[in-house]
Parts: structure tokens; C-alpha cells; sequence
């Protein structure tokens, strides 16, 4: 019988301290946005039949998914990897623009880096249009006041030296209609009443080259 309750005491003390460890609860990291490296940012890719894109590794991340725009047809391309580089296979004579999203396992948060442009060439020496103009404002679906209105925008080219003027395309239909013809400026200001706008901005360089920036809308109240 003593022996019983020796033993009967021994496994209690055991449960005993079994149960009195703690442990401690670690919250998931979430992952940093990875740095940019190649293709470099507003440069030209020479002609290749894939094309190598390179970053740095990020913080907490497991997988990337990389995002690739074609700006002119805004055709996506996307791809998952647990590396930082990956090659990828692009219609030549196209400009792009290219993203990295980070991502951890042990959380559904994100962090992305930021957005790069190229153009996939081919001869070394031939001119290049000027990437597409990006809006800066009115962002694309918001609304405005009635009032003076700045349109506003930016352009980047492959082609250092290269010279830009603009086209302002803007109306309440389908931005067709140009209310302002080769300007040197990348702002615009408008008095327009209430309604929905559509407008859209021609970039076009010296050598004859341009790009349109596809067509964008907000809303004058």
C-alpha cells in the first residue's frame, strides 16, 4: 500500500509540473517589402529571349509573387517563387512595369515593393516611346469639387535627352476630345461642372515617338 502511494504521488508531482510550464505565444511576423534590383528602373532590356528579374530578399517573407504590367495593352503576368530572381518570357518592343508582393505563411498581411518600368527592346540604337503618362490626379474613380481643377501627371523614357509635350484628351464620353495640344507642362488646370469626366494624356518625345496612358475618370460634384 505505501508503495501504491508512493508511486500514485511521484506521477502526480510529475503532472504537476508538466502543467506548470509555460509557453509563449509568438504573433506572426509580417513580412517586409523587398528592394528592387534588376531590370533597373526606366531602362532598357536589349533584345532576350527571357527576360531576369532580380531583388533583394525581404524579412519574413516565404514567397514572392511578382506582377508584370504590359503598359500599353495593360495585359498582367504573374508568377509565385520562394526565390528572388525568376526569368520570364515578354513580347518584345513592349514598356512594363514590374512589382514584388512578399508574403508569410503565418499571416494573410502582404507588403509590396515599388513599381519599376522597362522597355524589352531590340536594336541598341533605336528610339524608344516615352512610357506611358502616369496620373497623378484626379486619382482614377474619385470625386471632385466644382472648381478649378489641376490635372496633373508624369512621364519617364528610356531615351535620356529625349523632350516631351502633351496632348489633354478630356470630355464626358470617352476622352477623345483634346483641350490642350502639345504642351510642355505636366499639369493642366480646368473649370468644369458637375458630371463624369473621362481623360486620358498622349506623352510624345522629339523623335516622333508617343504613348497614351489609357483612359481615366473622375467625378465633378
Amino acid at each position: 500500500m505505501k508503495k501504491i502511494l508512493i508511486i500514485s504521488l511521484c506521477l502526480f508531482s510529475m503532472i504537476t509540473i508538466s502543467c506548470s510550464k509555460t509557453y509563449e505565444f509568438r504573433a506572426p511576423v509580417d513580412p517586409a517589402s523587398a528592394s528592387l534590383s534588376k531590370p533597373a528602373n526606366n531602362s532598357q532590356c536589349l533584345e532576350v529571349d527571357k527576360v531576369k528579374f532580380e531583388w533583394n530578399k525581404s524579412d519574413n517573407t516565404d514567397t514572392y509573387t511578382i506582377t508584370i504590367i504590359d503598359l500599353i495593352s495593360s495585359k498582367t503576368v504573374t508568377q509565385n517563387t520562394s526565390t528572388n530572381t525568376v526569368e520570364i518570357t515578354l513580347p518584345k518592343g513592349r514598356p512594363y512595369s514590374w512589382q514584388i508582393t512578399s508574403k508569410n505563411k503565418t499571416t494573410s498581411k502582404t507588403a509590396k515593393s515599388e513599381v519599376w518600368k522597362f522597355y524589352l527592346s531590340g536594336a541598341a540604337d533605336s528610339n524608344h516611346a516615352p512610357f506611358p503618362a502616369e496620373i497623378i490626379a484626379p486619382k482614377n474613380g474619385t470625386t471632385v469639387s466644382a472648381e478649378s481643377i489641376e490635372l496633373s501627371w508624369k512621364v519617364s523614357d528610356v531615351d535620356v535627352g529625349d523632350t516631351h509635350k502633351f496632348d489633354v484628351k478630356l470630355d464626358k464620353t470617352n476622352a477623345t476630345t483634346i483641350i490642350s495640344a502639345d504642351q510642355s507642362a505636366t499639369t493642366k488646370t480646368v473649370s468644369l461642372t458637375a458630371g463624369v469626366y473621362y481623360w486620358r494624356i498622349v506623352a510624345k518625345d522629339n523623335n516622333g515617338n508617343h504613348s497614351e496612358s489609357g483612359i481615366y475618370k473622375f467625378t465633378v460634384q
